[in-house]
């Protein structure tokens, strides 16, 4: 080999073993150099200090993906000596966020979007404004006990009171009132005295609306006056009236006790004196009823309007007279 190559080649090898020496003193010079630098920066911090900071590193790491957003209050600058109380009120930010106890600044500007899930207790709920409520329809049995007194102003449509009980309105009342078509004895027996009472009705300013209509004839020893109440529901307790709201009897009991204490004529504009009953003051049958009222041979007995003491029982008149029959709509 040229001695001149070889001399050249030593003196390469030479050159990169004093580089790589000059590469590993440099490696020293920047390791001294980082470690002494932390040291330093450690230096200003107690050991309390900064394992309590480690602490609060690793602790706000991972809660992250659990809390969200965290708005830090002190931030602390090298050199800067910090106290305890700094610490704690970073600290107990993060503490109070993850353990759920968020105030109003907390949530004032949340979005209902972001509440999917769970039941908000009513106490939560008892001071809602109506006006926070803009669509959807409130179910039947979230208001089924609303008082009347909440409704205060608007108009109900018909179709709200559909369903309303007569009794609401007007009272719990037996309306009282005479046919003004006069018939003989042979009315039909109770079924067709009944029909008779529900056509005469429009006669008279019923705008009280009732769903039943009775004449009030005895017809059998089961189905006399005094078993009306038994017999077809009418009210016991309620005011007998007249359709023009005047009382005629407190109650069915006083209506059938002997005497009332009007007379019936006084109570109507115009009336016939007299009624078929078949009935005793008391409400119980007589004999003279025209066979149920299915007969114009024979008897009945009638009421005279114009005496309080002869509600039902007068005197008896022929089944081929002609006479007025009384009624009850409850």
């Amino acid at each position: 080999m040229n001695k001149e190559i070889k001399d050249r080649l030593d003196k390469l090898e030479n050159e990169l073993k004093e580089s790589k020496n000059e590469i590993h003193n440099l490696k020293s010079s920047v390791s001294f150099i980082i470690e002494r630098g932390i040291r330093k920066l450690l230096s200003r911090f107690s050991r309390k200090q900064i394992i309590l900071g480690s602490v609060i590193a690793l602790f706000s790491i991972t809660i992250i993906g659990i809390a969200g957003t965290v708005t830090k209050t002190y931030t602390f600058s090298s050199g800067e000596v910090v106290s305890a109380s700094k610490f704690n009120t970073n600290f107990d930010t993060l503490f109070t966020l993850v353990n759920g106890n968020l105030d109003d600044s907390n949530i004032s500007g949340i979005s209902g979007s972001k509440i999917t899930s769970g039941t908000v207790a009513a106490a939560r709920l008892d001071n809602l404004s109506g006006s926070k409520i803009t669509s959807g329809t409130v179910a039947a049995a979230r208001i089924d006990n609303l008082s009347a007194s909440m409704i205060t102003s608007g108009t109900l449509s018909g179709d709200r009171l559909d369903n309303i009980s007569d009794s609401k309105i007007y009272g719990d009342t037996i309306v009282f009132y005479p046919t003004k078509t006069l018939h003989t004895g042979n009315l039909g027996g109770r079924s067709g005295a009944d029909t008779k009472c529900v056509t005469a009705k429009k006669h008279w300013l019923l705008a009280k609306v009732k769903s039943n209509f009775k004449a009030l004839i005895s017809v059998s020893s089961s189905d006399e006056i005094r078993d009306m109440v038994a017999n077809y529901n009418v009210p016991s307790s309620a005011p007998i009236i007249s359709p023009f709201n005047s009382v005629i009897s407190d109650n069915f009991s006083d209506l059938i006790d002997g005497t009332i204490t009007t007379k019936i004529e006084k109570h109507f504009i115009s009336i016939e004196k007299y009624a078929f009953t078949g009935s005793n003051n008391d409400g119980s049958i007589t004999s003279n009823h025209c066979d149920g009222w299915t007969s114009t041979s024979g008897s009945a007995t009638h009421s005279d309007f114009t005496s309080a003491s002869k509600t039902f029982s007068d005197s008896s008149t022929s089944c081929s007279d002609e006479k007025a029959i009384i009624c009850i709509a409850f």
